[in-house]
This record gives structure tokens, C-alpha cells and sequence, in this order.
């Protein structure tokens, strides 16, 4: 059953070749969005569904929020600094192991993700606060040209500190919406962006969430880049 725009726990299940106890679990740890309610019955959010359609639902714990971050940060040649030597090493083995896939599946926890619907005022402005990732990251030449993509996404993404988002959204007018041109990425962690960017692993994970297949492939490829260099 599809309703008021969501779709079902069952129709859900079925997109995702899983049950329906396994798609409840995914909306308790925040992977899929609700919409609304019909009765006792929960309404999802189709586009999170492809999203998570799109990277797959590999079962497992996800890395903390502070072990992702050391992940990406490596993949994309930095210094984790945040983490003992040791795991750093245990980390490194560990990648090794990895496909694209499994980094992104991993690497779920590492921030907390809100969607808003913006107007193309709004976004352009929310874009000066956001250290860019994802599409909106194309905007940097040779992010660009690094991912093979061309600037001007009509989406803004980025991160901000943990609690940023609602004194952003409440200044620019930005309504919460899962299907929306706005995506802003919450972090604890201050230290992967002392650079004033995002890592680079980081825009290609982010990528890997979009419905956009050649947003996807793209990221998915620097993904596989990074674990094989």
C-alpha cells in the first residue's frame, strides 16, 4: 500500500528485499524516514527508501562517529589524529577488506542528517555556512573535476557543528522535508574539517546517498579509488 506520498513498512520491505521487522529497525536507527501515519500504521519517506535502496543494508554495526570519521580521513590522506596508533592500525587492515559499499554502510553514524525544502535564495545563502560536500562540493573546480562532475547542483550540502541546523533553518526559513533541496550534515567532530573542507572520502560517501545515479557511481568510484591507493 502507497499513501499520501509514503509508502508502506510491506511495500518498503519489498524494495528493499527485506522484512518488515528488519525495515522498522532501520527507521529506529534513523535510515528511514517517516511521513506520516494511516491508522496504527506507519507511512515512510519513498525517496530515503531509494537512498538506502541505492547503497544496500548490510547488516552489522556501523563505526562510531569518531572511528568513521578516521576512516574517511585516511582514505583521503589525512592524519587521524583523534585515534590512538593502534587503531589507526587496525583501522588501515581493516579498509583493506572493504568495498565502496561497505565504507558507506559503515560510515552511517558519522553525522546526524536533516533535509529541508529551501527557496533558491535561501539555499544559495545556506551554502555560505555549509563546509560543502556531495553535489554541492562540484561548486570547487577541482573537487569537480577530481569527481568528474560538473558544478551549479541545485541542491546545497554541507556540515555544520552539532545544533547549527535549527538556528540555521530558523533564520533562513528552511521547512523540514525529506525529499528536500537542503541537506545539512551535524557533526561532534571538528578536526576532519581543519582544513576548511570536507575529506574527500566524506563528498564521495555523501554522493553515494543520492538518488542520482551519476552522483552514485561517481562517488562509488572514488570510494574504490581510495581503498586500492
Amino acid at each position: 500500500m502507497s499513501s499520501l506520498g509514503g509508502l508502506s513498512t510491506a511495500k518498503a520491505a519489498e524494495r528493499l528485499g527485506i522484512t518488515q521487522v528488519s525495515v522498522r529497525q532501520l527507521v529506529e536507527s534513523g535510515q528511514l524516514a517517516v511521513v506520516g501515519r494511516v491508522g496504527r500504521s506507519i507511512l515512510l519517506d519513498p525517496a530515503s527508501v531509494e537512498r538506502l535502496s541505492a547503497v544496500g543494508t548490510r547488516r552489522g554495526r556501523a563505526w562510531t562517529a569518531k572511528t568513521a570519521w578516521a576512516a574517511l580521513a585516511m582514505l583521503s590522506g589525512q592524519n587521524p589524529e583523534w585515534i590512538s596508533s593502534s587503531e589507526k592500525s587496525r583501522l588501515k587492515s581493516r579498509l583493506r577488506q572493504l568495498d565502496a559499499a561497505a565504507v558507506c554502510a559503515l560510515a552511517r553514524h558519522k553525522d546526524r542528517t536533516v533535509r529541508y525544502r529551501a527557496t533558491v535564495e535561501a539555499r544559495e545563502r545556506l551554502n555560505d555556512y555549509l563546509i560543502a560536500s556531495g553535489a554541492a562540493a562540484m561548486r570547487d573546480e577541482a573537487t569537480a573535476k577530481k569527481f568528474g562532475m560538473v558544478g551549479g547542483s541545485g541542491l546545497a550540502e554541507g556540515y555544520v557543528m552539532a545544533g547549527d541546523a535549527k538556528a540555521l533553518a530558523d533564520s533562513l526559513g528552511l521547512v523540514e522535508d525529506p525529499s528536500g533541496n537542503a541537506i545539512i550534515h551535524e557533526v561532534e567532530l571538528e578536526q576532519p574539517f581543519a582544513e576548511g573542507r570536507t575529506p574527500v572520502a566524506a563528498i564521495a560517501v555523501d554522493l553515494m546517498g543520492s538518488l542520482a545515479t551519476r552522483d552514485r557511481n561517481a562517488g562509488r568510484r572514488i570510494i574504490e579509488e581510495l581503498l586500492r591507493g
